[in-house]
């Protein structure tokens, strides 16, 4: 994929950049605000990136952004405004008017992109993710977790690698799995019920009909009630008898890990991790409740007969809630018996003022739920040990690529990588956060072999000395992919890039500051847009 032309505006203002190499590419300037971040974020928002991180004074939301990139020898053409997109490609146009929209053509029409599972359903990946395997921004970076995070979460970004390298992403357990199938089993038993009701509502006899026939229609109504009431009462005992199981499930566990302790250990000790310390904690669920080293067996034979002891309270609470669940199940089969309530009778109080459209309209509402279901179940394969190996060689040589970047820039570093994010709580800062940049986006790059470009705004943050970044270049030069990058120069630096035969050199010093659109470009960028994709302004 090559990038040929960035162009932003409107009627009144706009820049275009059309003089991107298919090789390296640095844009440059002696100072801070000449538009650098401006081309680079229009790019990735063109892209689809979700929320764009231009600078803040910048009014992205009141221009058009025109992006014209190569792949596979195809030309393509993109316009976004807002939440809209516009694609040219091969003489036809498609509108998208949302990011879905836009992620599914590009499937589809351009290549297809990689489908990993998330929140337990099969989705094509959206590119605020699939972006951050070739660009990272000047800004809202932390090296221990993605950017953007919110919907998507790490273990997102890892089954993304993994479904590029066509090992498989990470799929469901059989928990989840399970609990999908009980899901997909409920909705089918509600569809069977709505197409009860359903042919009920359209029978001769209609509710109205069925509802005069109770002689007693106040002594009905007040049946039903109590009815009703009983079946929340059913609900409420079902929710304390689950979170009886839910306690009994989680003190079992413990007692699991508690059990692990006792092991025999002959070639050393138990330690902490954090703070090499001999000494462990065992402490209750609640924020003030007691704690207990558990280094000891004694102390830990201790706590596992407590818990014990709840672990059998539990399953005592467990089997009262289900005999008075029984109970007001047996109370409602009497009440409807003794009365010879029918189930005609019930749908026709309850569904007396609703038509049968509105019931169709709910059955399509779950055949579309069902579909997914069952197909997010189909598509869905349990790790077997073998995958898992194969995704954590992968990671490995991942990581062996980014330490044998960082250690040919730095030789001198104490920096050991141990994975493609730095653990929870532990940031990279100044030049070393560049570099862990770097050096992931070159690996990635490398081992997955990726044909995107790899666009780094501000490649030389936190000031990267001249004997590093000249490594830098040299390691990414020898990627095939199209290189767009950015930095400021010092005074003294003017012209470094000049004789580099390797960098196209763009040069933005003299730019206005702060204020890279400019009326002159404005014509042109409505000629894109009626020429290219038919758009008056």
């Amino acid at each position: 994929m090559i990038i040929k032309k960035i162009a932003i505006g409107n009627s009144t203002e706009g820049f275009i950049e059309s003089s991107f190499s298919d090789d390296f590419n640095i844009i440059l300037s002696e100072d801070n605000n000449k538009g650098k971040t401006i081309v680079i974020q229009g790019i990735l928002y063109t892209l689809g990136n979700e929320p764009p991180a231009f600078p803040s004074s910048f009014e992205y939301k009141k221009y058009f952004y025109i992006l014209q990139f190569v792949d596979s020898e195809k030309e393509y053409w993109i316009c976004r405004r807002d939440n809209e997109f516009v694609i040219f490609n091969n003489g036809t146009i498609f509108l998208a008017e949302n990011v879905s929209e836009f992620k599914r053509y590009w499937d589809k029409n351009i290549f297809p992109l990689p489908r990993i599972v998330v929140n337990n359903m099969s989705r094509i990946v959206d590119p605020v993710l699939l972006l951050q395997l070739f660009s990272v921004g000047q800004d809202k970076k932390s090296t221990d977790n993605i950017e953007n995070k919110g919907f998507y979460k790490k273990k997102d970004f890892y089954n993304l690698i993994y479904e590029i390298s066509g090992i498989g992403s990470i799929k469901l357990n059989k928990e989840e799995i399970s609990i999908l199938k009980n899901k997909l089993n409920n909705l089918k038993d509600e569809r069977t019920n709505l197409l009860t009701q359903n042919k009920f509502l359209k029978s001769k006899k209609r509710s109205s009909e069925i509802l005069s026939t109770i002689v007693d229609r106040d002594n009905f109504e007040e049946k039903i009630k109590e009815m009703e009431k009983i079946k929340g009462e059913i609900l409420e005992l079902k929710k304390e008898r689950n979170k009886c199981i839910n306690k009994k499930l989680n003190w079992e566990n413990t007692i699991k890990e508690l059990k692990s302790l006792n092991r025999i250990i002959k070639t050393g000790e138990l330690r902490c991790m954090d703070c090499n310390s001999t000494n462990i904690l065992y402490k209750g669920t609640k924020k003030d409740s007691f704690s207990f080293d558990v280094s000891t067996k004694e102390m830990r034979d201790s706590i596992l007969n407590s818990i014990k002891e709840k672990i059998d309270s539990c399953e005592e609470e467990k089997e009262r809630y289900s005999i008075e669940i029984q109970k007001k199940q047996e109370l409602l089969k009497d009440i409807m018996v003794e009365d010879d309530i029918s189930l005609e009778m019930l749908v026709a109080y309850k569904k007396q003022f609703v038509d049968s459209s509105e019931i169709e309209q709910k059955i399509l509402d779950i055949n579309k739920q069902i579909v997914e279901l069952e197909g997010s179940i189909k598509n869905t394969e349990i790790n077997t040990e073998g995958k898992k190996e194969k995704q954590n060689i992968l990671i490995k040589t991942i990581v062996q690529n980014m330490n044998d970047f960082y250690k040919a820039v730095d030789s001198s570093g104490n920096n050991e990588i141990n994975d493609i994010f730095s653990k929870s709580g532990r940031i990279y800062s100044g030049s070393d956060a560049t570099m862990f940049y770097l050096a992931r986006l070159y690996s990635l790059t490398n081992v997955l072999n990726l044909t995107f470009p790899i666009i780094v705004d501000s490649f030389r943050a936190e000031d990267l000395s001249t004997d590093k970044e000249a490594v830098v270049l040299d390691w990414f030069s020898k990627l095939q992919n199209q290189l767009i990058f950015t930095t400021t120069l010092k005074k003294q630096e003017k012209g470094k890039y000049d004789k580099d035969n390797r960098i196209n050199v763009i040069d933005y010093t003299q730019h206005m500051s702060s204020k890279l659109l400019q009326n002159q470009y404005s014509l042109e960028v409505k000629d894109l847009l009626s020429n290219i994709f038919k758009i008056d302004i």
